[in-house]
């Protein structure tokens, strides 16, 4: 079984803006009859977006011919919200979740979601961590690595990852509106290119320094990418933890280790690279996915795992065993 974990996904139609709202960064989608879209945000062109991101039937056309048995879709990162007025992003969110929801009942058996919550009100984002667990087909809420500039890994946001982990849904992590926006020479999309793994990175490092799983110990952390460029920083994180009383204030086991609790995924575009993370993290900690259907996404899924050279019994596990567990305890 080939199970694509990180795949994402637009609703065909964006809700009108509630009454009595001012919101100049709502968006909405032009469509052209032909199988195509056009995604604005307020006055904004964002970019085009073929039907696959909405159709069902397009999409499981497209999971048969790449070989998938089974996708986990998470709403498109910019539409996470948080950025929005408060009020005007619960109903987003509220909205995507519904029709994630619908798209995963028109295909139960190959289709699995992940909701959105309104981070920057809190209690209204554990209202809907409930109402997402109520939903059919939903295994988790994906969530972005800062919210406004604030880590996810702060305190302001334990409450919805508590209600997450007695919810049982998985919590999937991927980064948002990198740091280094600005500071980059070059074209425009090196910024996304470097910043979004970085984000990665930042949020599983707060998470692990401020010992999340000690906190709520059935929480299941599942991070985009790799985890960003954990691979190359986290044995330089151990080496200070080991040297620096300090560090070990609040991480109480190595990080190396403790970074063996959490999840990744294996977008990471380097057969080689995903070798290295599967030696480092364990063969059980990697999920397969393709951050799909975006034209940068990884193809040939089965191909690409195998040709990092790591044993059948491994690539089973990653290729859609793990994920399988995933959805099960969710």
């Amino acid at each position: 079984m080939l199970i694509d974990f990180h795949s994402h996904f637009i609703p065909g139609a964006f809700p009108a803006l509630p009454a009595g709202i001012e919101e100049p960064a709502w968006p909405r989608l032009e469509l052209d009859g032909e199988g195509h879209g056009t995604m604005f945000v307020g006055a904004r062109k964002f970019r085009a977006f073929d039907d696959i991101y909405w159709d069902v039937g397009r999409r499981l056309a497209v999971m048969d011919a790449a070989g998938l048995d089974m996708q986990a879709i998470s709403p498109l990162p910019e539409t996470l919200s948080y950025w929005l007025d408060a009020r005007a992003a619960v109903v987003l969110t509220d909205a995507m979740n519904e029709a994630c929801a619908r798209m995963v009942a028109q295909a139960p058996q190959r289709l699995k979601g992940f909701g959105a919550v309104a981070l920057q009100d809190p209690a209204a984002a554990m209202r809907q961590v409930a109402d997402v667990a109520q939903m059919p087909g939903m295994v988790g809420i994906f969530v972005g690595s800062h919210v406004n500039g604030k880590s996810i890994a702060s305190p302001e946001f334990h409450p919805v990852f508590e209600a997450a982990e007695k919810a049982g849904l998985l919590v999937f992590v991927h980064g948002i509106k990198p740091g280094i926006l600005g500071k980059v020479e070059g074209p425009p999309l090196l910024e996304a290119i470097l910043g979004i793994p970085q984000e990665n990175t930042l949020a599983l490092a707060s998470f692990i320094s401020t010992d999340i799983l000690g906190k709520f110990p059935g929480l299941k952390l599942v991070f985009s990418h790799g985890g960003g460029t954990i691979g190359s920083v986290i044995d330089r994180m151990t080496l200070v933890w080991e040297k620096f009383p300090d560090m070990r204030t609040t991480i109480k086991i190595p990080p190396l280790e403790y970074a063996r609790r959490f999840w990744y995924d294996t977008v990471v575009f380097s057969p080689e690279y995903l070798g290295y993370l599967v030696g480092r993290l364990g063969a059980d900690r990697i999920v397969a996915g393709t951050d799909g259907p975006t034209e940068i996404g990884q193809t040939n899924l089965g191909g690409f795992i195998a040709a990092t050279g790591i044993n059948a019994a491994d690539r089973k596990r990653i290729g859609g065993g793990n994920a399988l567990g995933l959805f099960a305890r969710a």
